[in-house]
């Protein structure tokens, strides 16, 4: 089995990964709500908005350690992924200050720290490491209070002083390095592992016990959210999964959505995504444009919650239909110029 076909699935998961990020950021501009929703389609629209970015950053940690790039070539990718992340706050000044770290940063982050990400994974304690890392996450979480910022979207964003923007990007932002890393050591450790006949997720007995772990886990806090009346799961409001800050149920619940993703579109090889995969970090640099442009349409056209999930879906299937079409035409991408300028 050659290199591109064996791989076709991860560019399927990143493909994913892209759209279902594209989908959480137009439900959250065209959201007609404006306040916490208990329902089950708010629930799954949550649910697959929420393992976006933690797919997204897996995969990554998953290229890093198959990456062979030399040290230069992964400082100059480093950062050209900086100067991205500040067109994407450029482009949308209505969510970012200029210097929000976002997801791109984290990416730039982890390249830089990918010597120490491969020595982790070659100490051959892979369990022992990534239990410690979630126990210590835990501990911080339930007795430091507030190191990872509060639960409010416009503190995680702003960036009044340099301090604020270092401590963000290691903590408090909305992809801070802890514990984000974890996902990427993860990945790391998937990329790591020798698989039969090609698979890039192990098919064992390690992989079903961590799903189903983590499929209980997510059964029973929802029924306790559901007896005591809280939020299950929420950006900023989640009683026992919370996206901003990440605690350690998200970190569970996600993990496992991350694998049962993973396993579903290895094993029916699904490769519909498989072109915006290919295009991930041209779309999402690209999609905040449009975003930021039509950002007040909703209040404009005074949608429904119907219109508003149409114009979701629509706006979601465009990027799809754009990728498969500027993959036929190949036609220039971030990826290509990012490939050209850490090669020279």
């Amino acid at each position: 089995m050659n290199e591109r076909a064996r791989y076709r699935e991860i560019d399927s998961l990143r493909g994913l990964a892209v759209l279902l990020m594209v989908m959480v950021h137009a439900s959250a501009t065209w959201d007609p709500f404006n306040s916490p929703q208990s329902t089950w389609l708010a629930y799954s629209v949550a649910g697959l908005g929420g393992l976006a970015a933690p797919m997204f950053v897996t995969i990554f940690g998953w290229g890093l350690i198959k990456s062979q790039s030399s040290q230069r070539s992964n400082l100059i990718k480093a950062a050209i992924l900086l100067a991205l992340q500040l067109v994407v706050n450029l482009s949308s000044p209505h969510l970012y200050d200029t210097f929000t770290p976002g997801i791109l940063s984290l990416f730039a982050l982890l390249i830089i720290l990918k010597p120490i990400i491969v020595k982790i994974i070659a100490s051959g304690r892979n369990l022992v490491i990534f239990t410690t890392i979630v126990g210590l996450i835990f501990c911080v979480n339930s007795l430091v209070h507030n190191i990872q910022g509060v639960s409010e979207w416009d503190s995680r964003v702003s960036v009044q002083t340099p301090f604020i923007g270092v401590n963000h990007l290691l903590l408090t932002g909305t992809y801070p390095l802890f514990p984000w890393i974890v996902y990427a050591v993860v990945g790391a450790f998937l990329g790591s592992s020798i698989t039969e006949g090609g698979k890039t997720l192990p098919r064992n007995n390690t992989t079903l016990l961590l799903i189903i772990t983590g499929l209980c886990y997510c059964v029973i806090s929802l029924m306790l959210a559901n007896a005591s009346g809280s939020i299950w799961a929420h950006p900023t409001e989640g009683e026992y999964l919370n996206f901003f800050p990440a605690n350690i149920g998200f970190l569970i619940g996600s993990i496992t959505g991350v694998l049962i993703f993973w396993l579903v579109i290895q094993e029916v090889r699904l490769v519909v995504f498989e072109s915006s995969g290919r295009l991930s970090l041209t779309i999402y640099v690209l999609h905040f444009i449009p975003l930021t442009l039509l950002s007040n349409l909703e209040n404009e056209k005074n949608w429904s919650v119907m219109e508003a999930s149409q114009a979701v879906v629509l706006f979601t299937t465009t990027w799809l239909i754009f990728a498969f079409v500027w993959n036929k035409l190949q036609w220039l991408t971030i990826e290509g110029l990012i490939r050209k300028l850490s090669s020279v």
